[in-house]
């Protein structure tokens, strides 16, 4: 996929929160194998107005477009500049992304919006602070004071303070709003209503941006993940509390001296301050560091460091107790906050906009009111004389999303928006990780069983199930998990008489892959065996055997062997006998590098990755990593294909069965086939199709098989009769199954194939 992110700064001459998600975000898409570049502003007194720089960073080009604002004389100049557009515009043109995700404008120009949406290509904004609606950025006045309403004459006078040379910010009558104010709100309104999907960091950020005149049905929270393996860490137990430490920029809404303020009130002269970060001018007031030092003179605890790199941020963290963040602004996600759960510390932050949703979801979380520096000291000082407490609070990172995650979703994201706007995703690939382990082999005993069902009009079959899943005999005590998609049958009696657990949902809700993420999250156990409606154990034993593969920490995930119901038609039999069996051996598949899987054939690549999730278990902990994908179809073999290239194992394990088959019409079977070879091709590029007349010739053969088949089926002379009448057609409907679902991939679903596409998707 071709991506294209546009931002406002970038590392390393900015290291903000939202510059670092960028630039993590764009270079862990592009280890997938995605082209990404990022259009981005400079400022260089040194460089021509507007002159574009290219260069390469981590596998991502960055283009660096200077804008030192030598042209600006009005207010408009902040919010609209025709020669950014200009060049931004040449830009589109020159690259042609599948896809434009604006992550901000300031500094830039909002018209960015309309260049893209004017030339029709896909459009995502992540609104990663005010800007689009408070010029400001943060909802903050010049008195510190939040906006918790806007109120434009305020506003108006707010913003004559920070730029006094625009005159056009000046009301000429009391009361009334500028005409500059009337005209950016109109125009931002505008051109955020033609984004194809507006996303935000937090669920609050997403509420106080609902306030204004924006999408609703196009704006979703989608929170940020760190990179795990840069910062994750563990503090010792029983440590006192000794080094309190402030990280990040050194503006006044940081509330940098509420910190030094409580600070002084502390007891103990072996207690220290660390302040670690560089300290801009603040709409044009540089001497909020040199305040913070006065009033710490005299104070040998309290250390100021200046600006960190990037690099140094695991030490920093690794040598404070306590990490504190004391903004006084609507935060709307808190990059500081969850750096600091990863690396163990004790996290005591404001409670105030996101920082809540970061910290305090649970309401356990070390919060107190914004700009209370005695609130704040008492906080403190609880922490230091009580090891106990302290300890409760550290190690508190589990939970902090992964950058894997967050790219996931965003693919997700991303591939919606294509959908909707009639485009394709193209190839997506999953990133080349070094191989994991477990820090120790764990039993099921340790590690908990699930069961989960998804449910839906399950009828008498459901039963049969349910039936032996209770009867399965283990060493380990397990829970069942049934999510039900509204079912209006028999479904929801035959559940009430098991002891599951159950959850509800819509039946719009219901998606393969995701209902399945829900069920890992909601499963009490650290494996889940997932196990469809329609598929019954063979044995007592089937549980056991699938689960005893999780003893070797290095796998992800083990599927089992599926026989054939005794009503299964003839082909669907036929079918079966090679699909997961495994020719009868227990099959541990893994890879040492992603050299070694590129140098597969697609049909090894496929035998490599194939996993079935009819009947599987997988590893928790893996899941959470890396969630099942959204996808109509196949979202277990992408699923296993990401895990395989992320260093763990896959099993297949013959000696746990099921009985599971399908008895679907020619048609249905010729359409699932299309769906099949989509994925396929999409993953590993097979293409066993490839030319129109070979349909015919593979057909003719497949005809010839078939027949045999049915001869050799133990059936009624009758029935074998109809099935041969069958033969030619089924035939017919594998093989051109196979041509068209590698061919719209190949031609991008554009035209008849599109059409076709959304023909054969229907009722699958």
């Amino acid at each position: 996929m071709k991506l294209l992110f546009v931002t406002s700064a970038y590392p390393p001459e900015s290291r903000g929160g939202t510059e670092l998600h960028v630039r993590d975000m764009a270079r862990e898409l592009a280890s997938r194998g995605h082209d990404v570049k990022v259009f981005v502003r400079e400022g260089n007194s040194d460089a021509e107005e507007y002159a574009l720089r290219r260069e390469v960073e981590g596998g991502v080009e960055v283009l660096r477009l200077n804008n030192m604002f030598r042209e600006a004389s009005g207010f408009q100049w902040i919010w609209q500049n025709d020669s950014i557009d200009a060049v931004f515009a040449r830009v589109l043109d020159e690259f042609v992304p599948d896809l434009v995700h604006v992550h901000h404008l300031t500094c830039l120009s909002t018209g960015i919006l309309d260049v893209v949406k004017d030339r029709g290509y896909p459009l995502v904004m992540t609104l990663h602070d005010f800007w689009m609606v408070c010029p400001r950025g943060q909802r903050i006045d010049r008195d510190l004071e939040l906006c918790e309403t806007i109120d434009r004459v305020t506003c108006a006078s707010c913003l004559q303070s920070l730029w006094p040379h625009f005159r056009e910010l000046e009301s000429h009558r009391p009361g009334v709003v500028p005409q500059a104010l009337v005209q950016w709100d109109a125009t931002i309104a505008r051109r955020l209503g033609r984004c194809d999907l507006l996303l935000t960091p937090s669920e609050f950020h997403r509420d106080r941006m609902l306030e204004f005149p924006l999408p609703a049905d196009r704006m979703e929270a989608l929170p940020h993940g760190l990179r795990h393996d840069l910062l994750a860490a563990e503090k010792p137990l029983g440590a006192p509390v000794r080094r309190i430490g402030f990280v990040g920029t050194v503006i006044p809404t940081k509330g940098v001296h509420v910190l030094v303020e409580a600070f002084e009130a502390l007891k103990g002269d072996d207690l220290e301050l660390h302040i670690h970060g560089n300290a801009p001018s603040f709409h044009g007031d540089e001497s909020y560091l040199a305040s913070l030092e006065r009033r710490a003179a005299g104070d040998e605890r309290v250390h100021f460091h200046g600006a960190y790199d990037a690099s140094q941020l695991p030490m920093i963290l690794r040598d404070l107790d306590v990490l504190v963040v004391p903004s006084l602004w609507w935060e709307s996600f808190c990059l500081t906050i969850r750096e600091g759960l990863l690396a163990g510390c004790i996290v005591v932050a404001s409670d105030l906009g996101a920082m809540r949703e970061a910290l305090g979801a649970t309401g356990d979380g070390l919060l107190f009111p914004p700009g209370d520096s005695q609130e704040l000291s008492a906080t403190l000082q609880r922490l230091v004389d009580d090891v106990e407490l302290a300890d409760r609070y550290r190690n508190r990172g589990g939970g902090v999303k992964t950058m894997c995650r967050n790219a996931d979703d965003l693919l997700d994201v991303y591939r919606r928006v294509l959908e909707g706007c009639g485009r394709d995703a193209g190839v997506v690939d999953a990133p080349a990780l070094a191989p994991r382990t477990l820090p120790a082999a764990a039993s099921p005993e340790e590690l908990g069983v699930t069961v989960f069902i998804p449910t839906y009009n399950g009828g008498a079959l459901l039963r049969r199930v349910l039936e032996q899943v209770f009867a399965q005999e283990t060493d380990f005590d397990y829970e069942v998990l049934v999510i039900d998609s509204g079912s209006t049958d028999e479904t929801l009696d035959i559940l009430r008489d098991f002891p599951v657990r159950l959850i509800q949902i819509p039946n719009h809700e219901f998606n393969h892959g995701l209902t399945r993420n829900r069920a890992v999250r909601e499963a009490k156990g650290g494996i889940v065996a997932l196990l469809t409606q329609d598929a019954v154990p063979y044995d007592h034993t089937w549980l056991s055997t699938l689960v005893s593969n999780f003893e070797d920490p290095q796998v992800a995930g083990a599927f089992c062997h599926q026989l054939p119901r005794d009503d299964c038609n003839p082909f669907q039999k036929d079918r079966l006998d090679g699909w997961t069996k495994g020719e009868g051996e227990r099959r541990v598949k893994q890879i040492t590098s992603r050299a070694d899987y590129e140098a597969l054939s697609p049909m090894e690549k496929y035998q490599l990755i194939a996993f079935d999730d009819v009947a599987s278990c997988v590893r928790k902990s893996v899941m959470e990593e890396i969630p099942f994908e959204r996808r109509q179809f196949g979202e277990d073999v992408a699923w296993a294909k990401q895990a395989i290239l992320a260093g763990w194992k896959l099993v297949m394990d013959p000696n746990a069965v099921v009985v599971h088959s399908h008895n679907n019409s020619v048609f249905y079977e010729f359409k699932r086939v299309y769906l099949d070879h989509q994925n396929l091709h999409d993953l590993v590029g097979m293409h066993l199709v490839q030319r129109f007349p070979q349909v015919f010739r593979f057909t003719l053969d497949g005809t010839r098989h078939l027949g045999r088949v049915v001869r050799r089926a133990k059936i009624p002379w009758h029935e074998k009769l109809i099935w041969w009448i069958k033969t030619p057609f089924y035939s017919l409907g594998q093989n051109l199954g196979q041509y068209l679902g590698a061919r719209s991939v190949i031609e991008k679903k554009r035209g008849i194939w599109g059409v076709i596409d959304r023909a054969l998707k229907k009722g699958v």
